[in-house]
């Protein structure tokens, strides 16, 4: 569609030959003879307002100024130039909102440039109006897909933590800015067995927390198809090792259909033998600290889940004794920095949790946060932070 130009100016030769110059460069032209037709042909929309300072030349300051606030208001560009020739620069300085003066109407080249010039701006202004719009607008959707994700994600944390007389649970979790991907659950999945997993998946965002879901609906013991493997033979299902589990996870999210990886650690516990059986895809070990004796990394496993090549994955067993607490935790903990980029790293993370095992299982849990807190000394979280800590409380046979 041709751009409109209104040309303001007394009906004279000079008019008509500027008149045919715009039409000739394609421009749609309206034509005010008076001030007052200017006003309302400006109801009209035009691109660009080209005014003759002859029409108003003895008009005062006050004219200009209430003009001014009407092209303001309609969003044109002026033009102002004299059609006797005189400098217009006088009535210019008055008004800021006039965009540029045209020195010599009679001149076609001057006449295009200064023209073109002006359409070019007001067509990319309007341009870059839009896209910030279509931005801003893009902006509020991902804000509101985030907050959506988000909730879904915090809606799959435990609610509550199984009821035993041989364990005790706590947890902490503390989510980054940016939806993340960590998700954990603790859940009795047979009469004699606890199972806990943590996962972390990669990057931060929606498709992060949908893989999260993903997971969590697959290592579901009622929903999912991974941690039980049904069986003819009472009580119909075999539970399925650690390994097992971790073979099936690598299977049913290879890179190619998420553009996700992810870790995990994955743990049975036997409720009555205080017996745990594990292994990690590529997460930070979990840390054993006995109540009596040296703390033990629990490192067997394999690498991520996803690259297409993570097995076999090693298993490992390790025996609970009275009092004996297992942690596991996210690479949030271990890689949060402070100012000068010092991480807070596992050695510290291990020897924390050593001296805190004098404290009740759920304050340790909270002096790790705590601590955490002071090194980082108000640097933001760059990814989620969890933090899950079991405690064997014997299994009533005198074990010590």
């Amino acid at each position: 569609m041709a751009e409109k130009i209104l040309l303001a100016q007394q009906e004279t030769d000079t008019s008509r030959s500027l008149c045919r110059l715009l039409r000739d460069e394609g421009y749609h032209i309206l034509k005010a003879a008076t001030l007052p037709e200017t006003g309302r042909l400006l109801q009209e929309l035009p691109d660009l307002l080209l005014l003759d300072t002859e029409l108003g030349l003895h008009q005062p300051p006050q004219f200009w100024s209430e003009l001014a606030m009407h092209f303001q208001q309609n969003n044109v560009s002026c033009l102002l130039f004299s059609s006797q020739g005189r400098e217009p620069a006088l009535i210019k300085s008055l008004d800021p909102w006039v965009s540029d003066t045209i020195l010599q109407p009679v001149d076609p080249r001057e006449v295009r440039f200064k023209v073109s010039a002006q359409l070019t701006i007001r067509r990319l202004t309007y341009e870059a109006d839009l896209a910030n719009r279509m931005l801003l607008e893009k902006q509020r959707e991902l804000e509101e897909y985030q907050r959506s994700a988000a909730e879904i994600q915090l809606s799959l944390l435990p609610r509550n933590t199984p009821e035993l007389e041989n364990l005790r649970f706590a947890w902490r979790f503390m989510p980054c800015e940016k939806v993340g991907g960590d998700l954990f659950n603790i859940m009795q999945v047979t009469e004699d067995t606890v199972m806990a997993y943590l996962i972390d998946v990669s990057g931060h965002g929606i498709s992060s927390a949908m893989v999260t879901v993903s997971v969590y609906q697959s290592l579901s013991p009622f929903v999912g198809r991974i941690i039980k493997q049904p069986i003819s033979e009472p009580p119909y299902f075999r539970l399925l090792s650690p390994e097992e589990v971790l073979e099936k996870l690598e299977q049913e999210y290879p890179f190619e259909r998420f553009g996700k990886f992810f870790t995990i650690s994955y743990l049975l516990i036997n409720i009555r033998t205080g017996q745990v059986c594990y292994s990690n895809a590529g997460h930070p070990p979990p840390l054993l600290v006995r109540k009596n004796g040296p703390s033990e990394s629990l490192d067997f496993g394999g690498s991520i889940i996803g690259t297409g090549c993570s097995g076999p994955f090693e298993e490992g067993n390790t025996l609970l004794r009275k009092g004996d607490r297992l942690y596991l935790y996210s690479d949030g903990i271990i890689e949060h920095s402070d100012f000068a980029g010092n991480l807070f790293g596992q050695s510290r993370l291990y020897h924390k949790l050593e001296s805190l095992k004098i404290l009740p299982l759920e304050p340790s849990c909270e002096k790790i946060i705590e601590s955490l807190h002071n090194f980082g000394r108000g640097t933001a979280l760059r990814d989620d932070v969890t933090m899950i800590g079991i405690e064997f409380l014997g299994n009533g046979n005198g074990d010590a």
